[in-house]
């Protein structure tokens, strides 16, 4: 009893000195303000939402456009309008029946049950298909469609969570050529039950391009008279936009450093259906210049000793002839984490950068690990005022997520002459919900602060408010495809890191590599042995570079228009913004390109001009 008595005293004692040591720790630290910096001015801006109007905002304009036939307007559009949009392959969105029948491709979304068509309607659908016409179409619910489609019946399920792939032989299949495209993740194993996919019993009349675990088709195409149909068991939100927006079942395979297409299939699904049966497809590229893919470099300095060592981040890189994001911690409050460290001459550091053209952005303020747990903030949040601290590696006090996203980028913009910081990336990579109206509310433009693998999206996308399914911001999304933190290290994982950057490229997709600079004497190398054996198609670029071309690609206004023989047509562009290297690809042999434009020497690649500002162009392809 009295050796209990004796041990239940000291540990008394050891959680006592513990909690006393913790105080005075965090009494200390209170005390440790850098409180002569300057600090620019970042007034709140609002966050207007606005409602998409798919009909007015993505009219029909020209002949190879796929129509969109919207059947209700209640589940939105927005997986359609990003996945088109991102592949660069043109569509418009219509209600009406007649006017999807117009063109020779037609996607049927969000649903068809018994309800949706006539049986006049469905006769067009069904001549349509017979003169040559393709439909494609997602949970169907309606049997009497099953001899268009090639089903006889369906069982709709919540606990399916694999779809294999039988498309080696399809032209759907172009792009689905590694073992993680071709076997895509609905939700974690673990998961009991996620949403809602429709398994067709097959009538034997078309071919299973798709299977659930359980046996039952996801994808049957099927061949009528001239045309063909394709239904799909699942719906392109709960695979698009489930994924982007962060919200999917644990269906992701690894968080970072890996290849992870599990959203990016059904994008890729929809580009090889486009270019297999439009007549003349004709597609806005993803990358500039005609390269396959790109290496967005980026640095995130979260470390007093880190700053320094930028630099020999930024001489190395300067003698490859590249430049790279460099996101700054502004860490102006000592707390449990470090000192503060945003003072004096690491902001010379900065401002050296700068003006060697590197890219300086926003890593937050105290890089907390409970960022997406933050209160959103009162909008008053600025440098005088505002004192957030970590109280441990795992929680932290009075931080919200508006003055981590205002505060941050009124100190980098008060230290560096003339600077804009319109890039973020929140530490340790946590999300905050709200996150996008913060960013939107104080003037960013762009965001790095998911990964690919997680997102299960490699390819750059618009973020929406709240993580929604419908109120699109303003803000694009640059995922993180490699880091420099987990094991093995960097140094030793360079030719996976490699393998992975060319399946992207396979896809047309991007890149994006996060290095912290703590270490200068193991990573510098890392990163040159990277770039070293990089192929030479895929193009290097700092973040902002490709932020706004990716931007102002996806804000291109273009259509086609017939030329005065079946061997011409006429590419009619305008662009709200600056751009330069934008790329069209086509499915026809380009002979000769009028108005600008330098023919790729595959004779199927065109690169524009440079376009300003608000500039209207017209190129003449001929074939």
């Amino acid at each position: 009893m009295k050796r209990f008595i004796k041990r239940t005293f000291i540990a008394i004692a050891i959680i006592y000195l513990a909690l006393l040591v913790y105080l005075l720790a965090v009494r200390k630290y209170r005390t440790q303000v850098i409180t002569n910096l300057t600090a620019a001015e970042v007034p709140i801006q609002p966050a207007s939402k606005r409602a998409v109007d798919y009909h007015q905002d993505f009219p029909e304009s020209f002949p190879l456009q796929i129509a969109v036939l919207m059947t209700n307007d209640e589940d939105g559009g927005l997986s359609l309008v990003h996945g088109f949009h991102e592949m660069g392959v043109p569509f418009f969105i219509t209600h009406d029946l007649d006017v999807a029948l117009r063109h020779n491709q037609v996607f049927i979304y969000p649903e068809i049950d018994s309800d949706t068509f006539a049986p006049e309607d469905i006769a067009k659908m069904t001549h349509f298909v017979q003169a040559g016409g393709t439909i494609f179409a997602q949970q169907v619910f309606a049997k009497q469609l099953g001899p268009l489609f090639g089903f006889s019946d369906y069982r709709q399920l919540k606990t399916r969570h694999w779809v294999n792939f039988d498309v080696a032989a399809d032209p759907l299949g172009k792009y689905l050529d590694r073992p993680e495209e071709r076997r895509v993740p609905l939700a974690g194993e673990a998961v009991k039950e996620s949403f809602a996919t429709n398994g067709y019993r097959p009538d034997g009349t078309g071919k299973v391009l798709a299977r659930y675990e359980d046996g039952s088709a996801a994808l049957i195409e099927k061949a009528n008279g001239q045309g063909t149909t394709f239904v799909s068991g699942v719906g392109w939100d709960d695979v698009i936009m489930r994924a982007q927006t962060n919200r999917h079942y644990d269906a992701f395979r690894a968080y970072v450093n890996t290849f992870e297409p599990g959203g990016d299939v059904w994008l890729l699904l929809l580009r090889a259906w486009y270019e297999s049966f439009a007549r003349g497809a004709v597609r806005l590229a993803t990358m500039p210049q005609g390269r396959r893919s790109v290496l967005m470099l980026s640095h995130d300095i979260d470390w007093a000793f880190s700053v320094p060592k930028c630099l020999t981040y930024a001489n190395m890189e300067e003698r490859h002839h590249v430049h790279s994001t460099f996101f700054m911690q502004t860490k102006y409050v000592s707390d449990a984490n470090g000192a503060a460290f945003f003072y004096g001459p690491n902001l010379d550091v900065l401002r050296k950068l700068v003006a060697m053209g590197f890219d300086v952005e926003s890593h937050t303020v105290i890089h907390s690990r409970a960022f997406n747990h933050f209160n959103y903030g009162a909008g008053n949040e600025t440098y005088i005022n505002y004192r957030p601290r970590a109280i441990s590696t795992t929680d932290a006090m009075n931080g919200t997520v508006l003055g981590e996203v205002r505060v941050s980028k009124q100190l980098l913009d008060g230290a560096i002459p003339g600077h804009h910081t319109i890039f973020f990336r929140a530490g340790h990579l946590r999300f905050p919900t709200a996150l996008a109206q913060a960013l939107v509310n104080c003037g960013y433009e762009f965001d790095s602060s998911f990964t690919a693998p997680d997102v299960m999206s490699n390819f750059p996308y618009r973020l929406t408010y709240d993580r929604d399914f419908s109120d699109e911001s303003p803000i694009y999304e640059f995922p993180v495809t490699i880091e420099d933190e987990e094991e093995p290290p960097l140094q030793k994982r360079i030719d996976s890191a490699l393998d992975v950057i060319k399946a992207n490229a396979d896809n047309g997709a991007a890149n994006v590599i996060l290095i912290h600079t703590n270490d200068d004497e193991v990573k510098v190398p890392a990163e040159e042995a990277l770039l070293n054996g990089l192929p030479a198609d895929i193009m290097v670029s700092d973040m902002t570079d490709f932020a706004k071309f990716w931007r102002a690609r996806d804000r291109l206004n273009w259509q086609i228009e017939p030329g005065r023989s079946a061997d011409t047509i006429t590419l009619m562009l305008s662009s709200p913004e600056a751009v330069s290297g934008l790329t069209f690809e086509f499915a026809r042999s380009v002979s000769a390109v009028n108005g600008g434009g330098v023919i790729l020497p595959d004779h199927h690649r065109v690169i524009l001009p440079d376009l300003n500002a608000g500039e209207k162009a017209t190129v003449t392809i001929h074939y």
